[in-house]
């Protein structure tokens, strides 16, 4: 009796390791068939806060977004805090933010843990606390003043009941949802090209000038934000700058701060060797003659806000 028992527990007890191999085998499974997306995965509790309000909307404004609005959308890819969505006439992206990356987690709520523990439950309550303050203030940098520089045409980061709209998302694996605008966060911008694929394209055609001109749109979009006294901290123009048309704008608006002393030619040239030296190493190898251009042109601009040699 006693061997059998210990069999069967034996058998129980695989039985149990199997079945919760299989349950995080199929979690994974629909983790990387989704990337993660779900409808609870970007469904906001938060109360609202008088500090994430935005400006009211121009009326040529209020016409685009319906026009965005009245559209479905399908999913298209992700980033560290957001989904990210296309519109129809491939015109407009919606973002709808990844709620983790700004809620404590419920077991460090709620769960109770030793008295030693609670400066480790303090600081991640004050990081995330702290993260939304500043995600969300960027955001509202990039709507309220930056606005010809990022392409947003619209940002909602607070539960709202005027909006009164219903809009169709489309997931990684073709299901169609709908969703309630007024109760989300999320950014409308309009769709840009990435900068390496437009150059890509552009120089596969032979439009050398037309490339140069581009260049000289990514130099003038960090100049415009200096000179309206902000600070990008990811300025990577590989994955966060693009084309609306001929004009560079930046499409990650996560990392804006202001910072009066961007006006200063010292720290315009500080910012034009931050942001352009990867992208012109890209140019260099990739189109030599581009990467000239652009080298030649960032010299005549330190001699334009009168950067002595010794500064390089």
């Amino acid at each position: 009796m006693q061997r059998l028992s210990l069999a069967r527990l034996r058998a129980l007890s695989w039985k149990l390791g199997l079945a919760i191999v299989c349950l995080y085998g199929i979690q994974a499974f629909c983790h990387r068939s989704t990337d993660g997306f779900t409808l609870n995965a970007i469904s906001s509790s938060r109360p609202y806060n008088p500090a994430f309000d935005t400006r009211a909307l121009k009326t040529e404004e209020k016409e685009e977004l319906a026009i965005a609005f009245e559209q479905p959308y399908r999913y298209i890819g992700c980033g560290g805090q957001s989904f990210i969505f296309l519109s129809q006439d491939e015109k407009y992206v919606i973002k709808f933010f990844k709620q983790r990356v700004f809620t404590v987690p419920l077991w460090i709520r709620y769960f109770p843990i030793p008295y030693v523990l609670d400066r480790y439950r303090a600081k991640k309550t004050w990081h995330r606390q702290d993260k939304i303050q500043r995600d969300f203030a960027s955001y509202k940098i990039a709507f309220e003043e930056l606005q010809e520089e990022t392409g947003v045409l619209f940002i909602h980061l607070n539960p709202t009941q005027d909006l009164q709209k219903k809009l169709t998302l489309i997931d990684k694996l073709k299901i169609r949802h709908t969703i309630d605008l007024d109760k989300m966060d999320f950014i409308v911008q309009r769709k840009a090209d990435l900068v390496f694929d437009r150059i890509n394209a552009l120089m596969k055609n032979g439009n050398l000038s037309e490339a140069k001109r581009h260049i000289d749109a990514i130099v003038e979009l960090i100049l415009n934000r200096c000179d309206k006294g902000y600070h990008d901290r990811d300025p990577n123009i590989r994955t966060n700058c693009g084309f609306l048309g001929e004009k560079a704008i930046k499409i990650d608006v996560g990392r804006l701060m202001k910072k009066e002393d961007s006006r200063t030619a010292n720290s315009k040239w500080r910012e034009l060797q931050r942001i352009t030296g990867p992208f012109e190493t890209w140019l260099q190898d990739s189109y030599p003659e581009l990467g000239a251009y652009l080298s030649e042109k960032l010299k005549a601009l330190r001699s334009d806000l009168n950067i002595e040699e010794t500064s390089l």
